[in-house]
């Protein structure tokens, strides 16, 4: 191989080398950067975690207007809501992301539901998920994610300025609220749910 092949062939070596590789051998990581970029990613998860709390509180609060949900409310040890408008966690056929509570808001654990196959949310309608526990025991169960879905409380049509039916079934009520505001109780049978990895505080 002559000189000129040689200079030729070493020029085509190093262009074929990814611009990222030569960067990296000349570039050395920046601490700073990396802290900035995690405390940015710190506040992100925050920021989250303070719109689910406030989703979480509406929604509530907005449950409170069915009389039959406001007594079971006020007799419940926790509750956890869900939303499906914002930031779904899509598994199969529809999901969210909510937060359990403990009453009066106590202890928030940050959690994904995944539906399978159920029609809690027909032709794609957007609604908030409320499962409210009536026991210590079935609560901790839904929060360590070993909570097992076969509640069938009666779906029924809730209707502005009525009053959904409401009881628990199994040690846990639940609801479905839409994005017109009706009321109605739901079945969760095959719907999962589980705590975050990333929201929750020294999770993961």
């Amino acid at each position: 191989m002559n000189r000129f092949s040689k200079i030729t062939a070493t020029v085509v070596l190093i262009a074929s080398v990814p611009a990222f590789v030569l960067a990296q051998s000349h570039e050395r990581v920046n601490p700073d950067d990396v802290k900035a970029h995690g405390e940015a990613k710190a506040e992100d998860l925050a920021q989250r975690r303070e719109e689910i709390k406030e989703m979480s509180d509406a929604t509530i609060a907005q449950l409170r207007n069915d009389p039959a949900a406001a007594k079971l409310l006020g007799v419940s040890y926790g509750q956890a809501v869900f939303d499906t408008t914002k930031g779904g966690f899509i598994v199969t056929g529809a999901g969210g992301t909510g937060v359990a509570t403990r009453k009066g808001g106590r202890d928030p654990v940050y959690m994904h539901m995944g539906e399978g196959g159920v029609g809690l949310g027909a032709g794609g309608e957007k609604y908030k998920l409320v499962l409210i526990f009536e026991n210590e025991g079935v609560y901790k169960q839904f929060v360590d994610g070993q909570f097992k879905a076969g509640v069938s409380a009666q779906a029924q049509a809730g209707r502005e300025g009525g009053s959904a039916t409401g009881k628990f079934e199994n040690g846990v009520a639940v609801y479905r609220l839409n994005e017109k505001g009706l009321i109605a109780q739901a079945d969760v049978t095959g719907v999962k749910f589980w705590p975050s990895d990333k929201l929750n505080p020294g999770a993961g």
